[in-house]
């Protein structure tokens, strides 16, 4: 069950900090193409378990957290 600051990143745009309790677990640079690129970061909520990613990346603006269910070990 997620906890209530988990609860509250659902949806929410990628410029909001991770809270507390998030973890970052390990980050990958993506590519989209010849004109972008960033890299994508894991969470795992240390006080429910939940795991997120979030994308950074100029051309993602409205990117927004998102729960993933990427082996995270």
């Amino acid at each position: 069950m997620p906890c209530p600051n988990c609860l509250a990143l659902g949806g929410a745009n990628v410029s909001v900090s991770p809270h507390a309790d998030l973890l970052l677990h390990s980050d990958a640079g993506i590519n989209f193409g010849a004109t972008a690129s960033g890299h994508v970061e894991y969470y795992v909520c240390n006080a429910c378990g939940m795991k997120w990613e979030r994308i950074r990346a100029r051309s993602e603006p409205d990117a927004e957290w998102r729960p993933t269910d990427k082996p995270l070990a």
